[in-house]
């Protein structure tokens, strides 16, 4: 399994705090420890986004979601935010 991190989502990892990056660290290992063992973290929360072909979120604990999109062996890494940062997103994307 690949993991890209697109611009969009390392300008917005960039300014957050310290406490923000180590839970995105945690679900980004989680994730990838899923898809390269088979082994799903009950906590890991991901979910389809409807009307968006192979596009997720992941929930982290403080309310805020990371958006991925799967291709084939590839992850992508595209936004984070909370729910409206993320479905404005998608809208313009």
């Amino acid at each position: 399994m690949k993991l890209l991190f697109k611009p969009s989502f390392e300008r917005i990892y960039k300014k957050l705090p310290a406490s923000e990056k180590a839970t995105i660290k945690r679900r980004v290992k989680e994730l990838f420890d899923y898809y390269d063992k088979d082994v799903l973290f009950a906590g890991l929360r991901v979910r389809k986004i409807s009307g968006k072909e192979n596009y997720f979120e992941i929930d982290t604990e403080s309310n805020r979601r990371i958006l991925v999109r799967k291709y084939k062996s590839l992850i992508e890494f595209i936004a984070y935010g909370n729910h409206d940062e993320i479905r404005r997103f998608l809208h313009s994307y």
